[in-house]
Formats: structure tokens, sequence, C-alpha cells
């Protein structure tokens, strides 16, 4: 039924990432790409921890990607993985998702200086020590805005100052067998005409340089050009992208609810009753002045889902924010994200507008009148300007109804 291929373009890396701020079903989008496609050789990341991918297939089973791209239970399809200089990897995650995937080791290779995370990293940003480890008595800088602390900005700064106690991937033994001139490698399988596929983290709209969102943002860009940076890649090298969209962007909680050791508590945790903590009243940030914050009962009832919706994060477990859609958004990743080639927009949880598409798959005959009007109103306008600008570089490509790798509808 569905076919990826035209994603590919031999001697190119062709791109997956989120148009606004996460949690916009990568995971999903990244598998559907890698399981209707024949014609790729390599995937590549920088991602960093902090962030999860979820996939979900139809017999039931699922993968959670911290470390590898969402194609990796598809490892057989093609020949290397690879994980970029600015990554940073997190070891139980790591070797958590070769065993569940089942992947050779001789396929994944990391760059020398891909850092690990270490317990300092997460300890400093909760407020527990300094960059050095040091124990200290603070209160936390990065809690108050709206981090997962989970140490990712706090090991990418000690990277950044070349303090001594940073951990790179060639130092660690249980790592060492996969040490590769990861960017030699990847830039040769490309002159020789193969093409690859690149993850990348996160979303746009956290990107460090945008300075309506600073310092509620990640520890870096989130760009096609700062992806490329990271897996040290010059931009000669860039295909084809696919933006992902959601149709009610979210926001990490704000709240931090964290225990006595300074452990931050998961929902289910906090549920349980079991466990002493206080509340940290920090902000994840804001938003675009075309949005509106709202509330998951208000989206349940506009899209008419029987069953209440309500989204958790990947890693934190906490209740997310969520947004009204913003064309202002579209339109600055795309803006920000092009290439000279094509631009492809998935625009994911369409059954969130309307519950009647729930798992609808196939072609443009599958969409409602509900969400089609949807499209009109909020998509096409910022396409048509888009289009009108940059000579008709930019299309919607995939439209998402489920939860579901296959739960697609291919335009």
């Amino acid at each position: 039924m569905f076919s990826t291929n035209d994603f590919f373009d031999k001697g190119k890396l062709s791109i997956v990432m989120d148009a606004s701020a996460g949690s916009s079903g990568k995971g999903k989008v990244g598998s559907f790409i890698a399981e209707h496609a024949d014609n790729f050789q390599f995937c590549a990341n920088t991602f960093a921890p902090q962030a999860g991918h979820w996939v979900r297939l139809d017999d039931g089973t699922s993968y959670f990607y911290q470390s590898l791209n969402s194609c990796a239970y598809l490892h057989e399809k093609f020949e290397r993985m690879y994980i970029g200089p600015g990554a940073i990897i997190e070891k139980p995650a790591f070797f958590r998702e070769i065993e569940e995937n089942g992947i050779p080791r001789s396929k994944i290779k990391i760059s020398p200086i891909t850092q690990v995370l270490q317990d300092i990293d997460g300890n400093f940003e909760r407020g527990l020590c300094c960059l050095d480890g040091k124990p200290i008595d603070y209160e936390g800088i990065a809690i108050k805005s709206g981090t997962t602390a989970h140490g990712v900005g706090a090991c990418r700064a000690r990277k950044v100052l070349r303090r001594s106690n940073v951990l790179l991937a060639r130092d660690d033994e249980d790592l060492k067998e996969f040490i590769a001139d990861v960017p030699a490698e990847i830039m040769d399988r490309l002159e020789a005409g193969e093409a690859g596929l690149m993850e990348i983290a996160q979303g746009f709209q956290l990107s460090m340089g945008l300075s309506d969102f600073y310092p509620y943002t990640t520890s870096r860009n989130v760009t096609v050009a700062a992806g490329l940076d990271d897996l040290m890649i010059p931009p000669v090298y860039a295909g084809q992208v696919l933006l992902n969209c959601r149709t009610y962007p979210i926001r990490i909680n704000s709240k931090k609810y964290v225990a006595e050791d300074g452990r931050h508590l998961t929902w289910d945790e906090i549920q349980s009753g079991k466990w002493e903590y206080r509340i940290e009243e920090s902000y994840s940030g804001p938003w675009y002045d075309d949005q509106v914050e709202i509330d998951w009962d208000k989206v349940t009832r506009m899209g008419g889902s029987p069953e209440q919706i309500m989204e958790m994060t990947s890693v934190t477990k906490m209740p997310r924010r969520v947004f009204t859609w913003s064309k202002k958004n579209l339109h600055d990743a795309i803006l920000h994200n092009r290439t000279g080639s094509r631009v492809g927009i998935c625009i994911n949880f369409a059954n969130y507008i309307d519950y009647e598409l729930t798992g609808r798959r196939g072609d443009l005959i599958q969409l409602t009148d509900k969400f089609k009007g949807w499209m009109r109103h909020n998509v096409f306008p910022v396409m048509d300007e888009m289009n009108t600008l940059f000579a008709g570089q930019f299309r919607v490509s995939y439209i998402g109804t489920g939860a579901k790798t296959d739960d697609m509808i291919q335009i």
C-alpha cells in the first residue's frame, strides 16, 4: 500500500525532525519511512537521552529509543547505524536497545568523542553538585526553566568547557568496540552514491537560538544545520527534509516533584502517595502569539473522542502541556530548515481533530471533511506562502491517524 522510496536520493542524507517542541511522533514517522523504503543503506543520529522516541507495531510490539534511530528494529534492511560526535549516550539505555532489537554490535558505529552521560550531570541540574561533581548546597539553576533535569545540558557544557572529568566514548571500556570515524565513513558512503536516514531529536521550537523562547529551550539548536554540525557532516550532503508536526503541539510539564534525595518523581509515583516530595514551580516555556494553551479535556471534546485523551512525557512520565496549532511555528520551521531539496510535512495526531480518523490508512480518500477543513484553515495558507516564495519545494506528505507505525495516510 505504501512506498517511501521517493524520500531518498543517492548521495544525500534525508532528514526527519520535529517542527515544534517535540513529542510529535518522530518515532512513528522514522519507522514508517524505513518500513516502506528499500533504497537507503544506513541511518545516523546525534541523540541525547532526555528525548525518547516510541515505535508501536501492528503485532503489539513496541520499542522505546533514546540512543538509536527509530528504525533500529529494522536493522536487517540496512548496513550501518551511526551515532555522531555531538551525541550523548546513556549506557543503560544504549545497551538495552541493542539487546531488545537484537542488533549485531558490529553494525553500530560511534564517534570517539561522543559523550557518555554521568551521574554528576543530572546531579548538577538538580542542584546537588557543581559541574566538577563537588557537592554544593544551592538551588538548581536549570530546574526553574523547564528542563527534564536528565543532565544532558550539564554534560554538553562540560565538553564545551573541556573539563577533565568529561567521559568520551573512546575512553569507556564498554564502548571501545563501537568506535569509528563516523563523519568520514558517512561521507565515504554518500560519495559512493549511497543514501542515509538521519533523525534529529526534540523539536525546532526548543532551539537555543530562538530569541522568543530562550532560556526555555534545550542545550543546542534543533535544526537541520545544527544536526549536520553535530554529525560533523557538511551541508552539501543534506537532502530531503520531513518536518513532523502535531495538531496540538505540546511542552513538558512546568512543575517538578522532587523527592528528599533530589530525584524527580514520575506521575505514577506521585499518585501512589508513597513518597515525600516538594513541588518546584518551574516553567517550561512560552508559545507563539497565535497559540492558546488549553487542557486535555478540551482536546478530547473537540475531537469527539469517547475516551479521555491525556499524554505523559516519555522520559519524565509527567502530564504534558498542550496548545492550539500555530501557523507561525510551521512558517518558521520551514524557513529555518530548508536544504534546497524538497521539504515534506507530516501532520500527526489527525485523530485529535476528528476521532473518526483513528487508525485510518491509505490515501486522500480516507480523510474526513472535518479534518480537510482544519487543513485548509491551518496548514495550506502557510504552504501556499512558502511555495510562492521558494518555487514549490514544499508539500504535505503524510497524515498520521494513530499511534501505530502504519496508521498513516500518504498524500
